[in-house]
Order: C-alpha cells, then sequence, then structure tokens
C-alpha cells in the first residue's frame, strides 16, 4: 500500500510539474506575441514615417537634379527622326524600290518613338514594357531588311529604264514601245560589241521611267571594214598564227591557196598578195606550203559543221582534199558557215579527193509588207534577219510621220541576210511655211521639188521680191504634185515721165526725185547737143522703184566708127537668179547690154551651230543659204553618223574662205 501511494505521489508530482510548465510556456509565448506586437506598432511608424521622409528627400533631389539637357537633346533627337521621316518618304518618289524605304522610314520612326517613351518611364505604370517593344521593333526591322535583301521577301518597284548596252537592239525598242518613250538609234561601228548591240544610252540606267520622255542608243553596226591597217609581210609564218591574225584584225575577204614545195616547211607561207596599207575588205591571196605531197596520208574527216568557211577550207588544204562548195539556206547555221560536208564526218579521205561543202547563205527571208509599217518595226526586223536598211525619208500626204512609204523590194520577195535594203519613210504631209521673200521660197522649193509659177505685182507696201501672198495658206498641207502660185511684189510702182529734151541734170534730178536709176549714153544728132533723145522705157510705162532705165543724150561729136557708142555711166543691175521654174512679169525693159564676165566674190565661212535644225535638213540647208546663197551647195544624204539635220563636214568649212565662183559642199544627214 505504501508503494502504491508512493508511486502515485511522483505520479502526481510529475503531473503537476508538467502543467505548470506548459503554462508557463504559455505565458511566455502569450508575453513574446505581445512584444512583438508592441514592436511591429512602434517599428512600423518609424519605417513609415522614414520611406515617408525618404520619398520627399528623393522628390527634392529629383526636383533639384532634373535632366533638362538630357530632354532638350532627345527632343532634338526626335524632331531630326521626323524630318528624315519626312524626306525620305517623299525622296521614295525618286526610288526604284519606293515602298521599301518607306517600310524602314516608318520603322525607324516607331523605334525612336518607343525608345523616347521607355526613357520617359514614367508614362507607363509598367516600366519593363517600352524597353521590350523598342527591342522587339529593332529585331522586326533587322530581320525585314535581312529578308528583303534576300529575296525572300519581294515588294513591287517602280518602272525603271534597264542597262542595254551589250543587249541586242531589239530589246531596247521592245521596252521604249511597252513604255511608249520615243527613242533614236545611231549606228557606228565598232570592233568590240557585236553587231546590233547597244554600245551606250542616252539615260542612265535606273532612270525612272515616268522622268523619261525620250532614249537615244548608240548602235553597233559591227567591224568597219573599209578601215585601214598596216599588212606586214607574212611570209615565213605559220597557217594557224596567219589565221589568227585574220581573225582578230576582221579580214573578210581572204583567200588560202596550198601548193606542194618540198623545200619549205609544210603550213608555211610562202607569198602573198600584198602589203602595206590596206583596207580590211581588200582581197588577198596567201600561198602556204603544202611540203611533200607525196608525204600526206588520208584522214578522217572531222566534224566541220559550224566551222567558217575559211577555217573549212583551210583544214582542207592542208590536208591536200579538195573541195566543192553549194550554197543553202539555214535557220540554224549562221551565213558563211559550213551545214554539212559529203563525206560526212569520221570517213576517211584521201588527198586529191573530192569533198562537197554546203554552206550557210543564213536564214531564207519573206519580205513582209512593209507599206505603212512603223521604224520601230522596221528595226527589229533588219536586227532579226541581220540585214542592212538605208533610210530615206520624204514628204507624203497619205502616209502618216514616221511610216513606210516605200522599198526597193515587194511584199513575198526572197532575200539573203546582209541584204541592203532601201526604204523610204514618210515625214508626213508638208505643211506651208511663212517666206518673207521669193529666194527662200525658191530654195524650199527647189529642194523639195514643188512646182511653183511666180506672179509679180505692184504693192505699195511691200519691197521688191518680198511675197504678197501664196495660193496654199500658210499651215496647209500641200499635194506634191499641185503647183503653187506665189505672188511677189515689185515693189512700189513709178511711172515714166517723158525725158525727151532735157539736160542730163534735169534727167538725173527726175530720176532721183522718181527713186530710179539712170544709166546714160551718148549718140550722134543732128538735135541739140546735151539734150535726151530717146529712153529705154516708154513714157507712162510703170516700172518698180529702184528700177533702171537707159536715158540717150545727143552728141554733134561724130564717132570714128559708126557702130560704136560712147557710155557715160553704167550702173544696170543684173536680174535675179533663173530658175526651171516658170515666172511672169508686168513690166518690160527695151535696150540691150552686153554680158561682161563675172566678178567673184570671196568671203569666210562662220557657220553658227543655231541653224542646225535637228530633224529637218531642208531647214539647217535654207538657214545657211539664208546668208551663204552665193557661196555654198548643200548635199543631203544618208550618213552613218549624227542627228538628222546635221552638218556632218562643219569641221572642214568653218573659217575657210570660200568664192562664189567655185561654191563649196556642205554635207547634211537626211
Amino acid at each position: 500500500m505504501e508503494n502504491n501511494n508512493t508511486y502515485k505521489t511522483r505520479t502526481e508530482r510529475k503531473q503537476i510539474e508538467e502543467n505548470l510548465k506548459t503554462k508557463q510556456m504559455e505565458k511566455e509565448k502569450s508575453i513574446e506575441e505581445k512584444r512583438k506586437e508592441l514592436k511591429d506598432i512602434i517599428f512600423d511608424d518609424k519605417k513609415n514615417i522614414y520611406k515617408k521622409e525618404r520619398k520627399n528627400t528623393f522628390k527634392n533631389e529629383e526636383k533639384m537634379n532634373k535632366p533638362v539637357k538630357t530632354n532638350i537633346i532627345l527632343s532634338l533627337t526626335y524632331l531630326i527622326t521626323i524630318i528624315a521621316f519626312i524626306y525620305l518618304v517623299i525622296d521614295s518618289a525618286n526610288k526604284i524600290n519606293q515602298i521599301y524605304q518607306i517600310v524602314n522610314a516608318s520603322l525607324l520612326l516607331i523605334i525612336m518613338t518607343c525608345f523616347l517613351i521607355s526613357f520617359k518611364k514614367s508614362f507607363f505604370k509598367n516600366k519593363t514594357a517600352p524597353t521590350v517593344i523598342t527591342s522587339l521593333l529593332i529585331i522586326s526591322a533587322v530581320t525585314f531588311n535581312g529578308l528583303y535583301m534576300t529575296n525572300i521577301i519581294k515588294l513591287p518597284i517602280q518602272s525603271y529604264l534597264p542597262n542595254f548596252e551589250s543587249k541586242n537592239l531589239t530589246k531596247a525598242i521592245n521596252w521604249t514601245e511597252k513604255n511608249k518613250i520615243k527613242t533614236n538609234q545611231d549606228f557606228e561601228y565598232s570592233d568590240t560589241t557585236k553587231k546590233y548591240n547597244v554600245i551606250s544610252q542616252s539615260e542612265k540606267a535606273e532612270t525612272l521611267t515616268k522622268t523619261i520622255d525620250n532614249v537615244d542608243f548608240v548602235v553597233s553596226n559591227g567591224p568597219d571594214y573599209n578601215k585601214e591597217l598596216i599588212l606586214a609581210d607574212m611570209t615565213g609564218w605559220n597557217v594557224d598564227d596567219l589565221l589568227k591574225f585574220i581573225n582578230e584584225n576582221f579580214l573578210n575577204n581572204i583567200a588560202i591557196n596550198f601548193e606542194a614545195n618540198e623545200n619549205i616547211k609544210k603550213d608555211t607561207v610562202i607569198s602573198q598578195s600584198k602589203t602595206g596599207t590596206i583596207k580590211r575588205n581588200e582581197p588577198i591571196i596567201f600561198t602556204v606550203s603544202l611540203g611533200n605531197k607525196d608525204a600526206l596520208s588520208p584522214i578522217k574527216l572531222k566534224d566541220l559543221k559550224n566551222e567558217s568557211l575559211l577555217n573549212a577550207e583551210v583544214y582542207l588544204g592542208r590536208n591536200g582534199i579538195l573541195y566543192e562548195l553549194k550554197y543553202e539556206f539555214s535557220e540554224n547555221i549562221e551565213k558563211g558557215h559550213v551545214i554539212n560536208s559529203n563525206p560526212k564526218q569520221e570517213a576517211t579521205v584521201k588527198p586529191d579527193e573530192m569533198v562537197t561543202l554546203t554552206i550557210s547563205k543564213g536564214k531564207e527571208i519573206k519580205v513582209p509588207d512593209l507599206k505603212n509599217k512603223t521604224m520601230s518595226y522596221v528595226t527589229k526586223w533588219m536586227v532579226e534577219n541581220n540585214l542592212q536598211i538605208n533610210y530615206k525619208d520624204k514628204y507624203d500626204s497619205k502616209i502618216k510621220s514616221g511610216r513606210v512609204i516605200e522599198s526597193n523590194y515587194k511584199k513575198g520577195d526572197i532575200i539573203e541576210e546582209g541584204t541592203t535594203i532601201d526604204i523610204t519613210f514618210s515625214k508626213g504631209p508638208l505643211v506651208m511655211k511663212k517666206f518673207d521673200n521669193i529666194n527662200d521660197f525658191k530654195s524650199w522649193a527647189d529642194t523639195n521639188q514643188i512646182k511653183y509659177e511666180i506672179k509679180e505685182e505692184f504693192n505699195e507696201n511691200l519691197e521688191k521680191d518680198k511675197i504678197i501672198k501664196t495660193s496654199i495658206e500658210e499651215g496647209k498641207n500641200i499635194n506634191l504634185e499641185d503647183t503653187i502660185t506665189v505672188y511677189v511684189s515689185k515693189g512700189k510702182a513709178v511711172t515714166i515721165p517723158n525725158f525727151n529734151g532735157m539736160t542730163k541734170k534735169e534727167a538725173q534730178n527726175e530720176c532721183d526725185k522718181l527713186g530710179i536709176k539712170c544709166t546714160f549714153k551718148e549718140e550722134y544728132s543732128t538735135k541739140s547737143s546735151g539734150k535726151v533723145i530717146n529712153q529705154s522705157i516708154a513714157e507712162g510705162t510703170q516700172i518698180s522703184k529702184g528700177d533702171t532705165i537707159v536715158i540717150t543724150i545727143s552728141t554733134n561729136k561724130k564717132p570714128n566708127n559708126s557702130n560704136k557708142t560712147s557710155t557715160s555711166s553704167s550702173t544696170r543691175p543684173s536680174n535675179g537668179s533663173s530658175s526651171n521654174n516658170s515666172s511672169s512679169s508686168g513690166g518690160s525693159t527695151s535696150g540691150s547690154t552686153t554680158p561682161s564676165t563675172p566678178t567673184c566674190e570671196t568671203t569666210v565661212l562662220n557657220i553658227s551651230p543655231d541653224w542646225v535644225s535637228i530633224g529637218d535638213p531642208n531647214k539647217t540647208c535654207s538657214n545657211i543659204k539664208s546668208k551663204y546663197s552665193k557661196f555654198i551647195d548643200c548635199d543631203i544624204a544618208p550618213a552613218n553618223n549624227g542627228k538628222s539635220g546635221q552638218i556632218l563636214n562643219m569641221s572642214e568649212l568653218q573659217g575657210i574662205t570660200v568664192n562664189s565662183c567655185n561654191k563649196v559642199t556642205v554635207k547634211i544627214k537626211e
């Protein structure tokens, strides 16, 4: 029992201790919570006070340290960006890749805007958003440009002038027709540019089409076979080196003959027909050694197709093989090259055997109906068929300007490549021009083969030789088969008085008063000496002011020879120039004059470039003749250089002394 009580007492005591301990812990915990709560209250107030004080301090510092200079620089940067954007958009109108430039300008403006916003973080609650957006835009701009430059993205571009240099003329003409741009072609010889390829163009490549009205192309006419060169003595040359020289110098009339010669090495040039200065197209014969003919052996014929005739002849000749030629049209083989051989390639051929070579005449060309076709059509047809065109033009009231009137080949004719065709283009109807004097009209009418007749009339208001009117009004079209009537002023009418009985002085005074020229001569008479006894134009006759009358004065001196007369003065001018056309006049002049040897006048030519009328050679001629009609003749003809109306030999004429008895010729491009 005691033990049990003891145990119970110990257990109770332990329980009491644990309870006390638990209460103590709860009490301490409660105290700690109260302490923490108090601490939070005390320190939070201090923290809030600190934060508030710190915030006020920051605002004061920010106000004191506001970045004024930075804001100014950023504002200027944005202004410059806006100006650059406007400039790039406006400038894009002159660029091929207009849309590409506008997109890049827009990206630049947007990126700069986002950059400035990201710098001014206060504009956004989420301060990192503008920076992220700016970064994404920069990445987008770089990606866009990369895709565009690698042609993954393709944007529309503006139409522009391609670079046609070294390209076929037909491509250039097709482009100008498609874009409705006028074009002119000047042909010149070239050793470096293939025939009918463009050598140069008047407008730079990539010039916008909308800014171009006209493009001039300089086109290759191939090598000039009339060009001279020095041909050295080529004796001793190998025939292969000779062929190379011939090809490099564009010699196109060469014959190479082979002859047996045991003393000179095979394939060595023995002789030539010419040396020194020659033209490329002069015929020249070279003789080449065949060596010992007995040493020649049969060969397997190589494929000669597409070989030039000269190369094929040399190949057969150096192997002692005879050949004959026949010619056929070919769509595929260039003119002057081998179409095939008989026997064919790989056949064994012995020396002195005969081989037939079929040579191409080029394409079989059937002449189309050229009448009324445009110059562009004719030019393309010429280039495509390797033809030569001799361009002419004339006025025509029925065919539109720039279209074909006629050619020397008719529709359906078969011609070969290289054929020269004469084609006449229309200059449109000839329009009546205004002329001040009859000499200008005659020059113009004779140049254009216009028939005319001249009718003279007295006119109070117009000087002599001035045109009063024409049967066709100025600006009206002229039918070249019609005859134009030109009414020309004879000047103011002067009525001839009766000079009989006047003294020479009285007659001269009367002539001066009337404005006419008087020429006096003496004649023996029994009448009063020194008085007028005769006049070449009857009293009452009307003549033009400035015309001449011959007045005869009586003298009592008998002449030694009754057939001789003495003349006191002679100032009668020569009449106007003659014309193949008809002329009628209302006045007449009696008397006769003895023809005299004409006096040659001289002058120094000073031709002004302003007198050149591009596109109107007749106008150019008329301009020069208006000053130098006594000294020059015009030769209007086609030429390979220059533009229509240009003076081709101006450099030869300028500043030279010429005389009226030996006229010089001014060459003008038709």
